[in-house]
C-alpha cells in the first residue's frame, strides 16, 4: 500500500484558495474603472472661484466674544457691499484672519477695511501684510553680504 505524501493533499487544496484569491484581487483592481465619476460640473454663477481675492484683514469683534467659525462668518455674511468676507482662521488673541473677496476688478483693500471698518460688531480691521526690515543686515566677517 502506498499512501500519498501528506504536502500532496495540501497543495490540492492549495490551488482552489491560489485562485479565488487571484480572482478577488483582479475584482478589486477592476473596480475603480467602474466607479469612474463624471466630470465636476462648473460652479454656479457667483461663486467664490469666481471672485478675485483683495486680500488679508485681521479683524477683532465687539464684545460678546466670537469663539466660533461659524459665528464670524454669520457675522461678516450681514456685511452689505460689492466686496464678501470668508474666515480664513482664527488667531490668538480673539482675532480672526479674514480674505476680503469681490467680483469687482476694481475693488481695494482701502474699501474693503472702510467698509469692515464701518460694520457692526467690527471693534478693529487691519490689513494682513508682511512686514520686511527697514533696513539691511550689517556686513561684517560674521554676517557677509550675499
Amino acid at each position: 500500500m502506498t499512501r500519498p505524501l501528506p504536502s500532496a493533499g495540501r497543495r490540492r487544496a492549495f490551488v482552489p484558495a491560489l485562485a479565488a484569491a487571484a480572482a478577488a484581487i483582479a475584482a478589486l483592481l477592476a473596480l475603480p474603472g467602474c466607479q469612474a465619476q463624471p466630470k465636476a460640473s462648473q460652479p454656479p454663477r457667483g461663486a467664490i472661484s469666481a471672485d478675485r481675492v483683495v486680500g488679508d484683514i485681521m479683524v477683532r469683534f465687539t464684545a460678546p466674544d466670537v469663539n466660533v467659525s461659524e459665528e464670524a462668518g454669520k457675522l461678516l455674511d450681514t456685511i452689505e457691499g460689492p466686496i464678501r468676507y470668508v474666515v480664513k482662521r482664527p488667531l490668538s488673541g480673539g482675532v480672526w484672519l479674514v480674505t476680503a473677496i469681490s467680483a469687482s476688478p476694481d475693488a481695494t483693500m482701502d474699501q474693503a477695511l472702510a467698509t469692515l471698518r464701518a460694520a457692526p460688531r467690527i471693534g478693529t480691521a487691519e490689513p494682513d501684510r508682511i512686514l520686511k526690515p527697514n533696513h539691511t543686515m550689517p556686513v561684517s566677517r560674521d554676517m557677509p553680504a550675499s
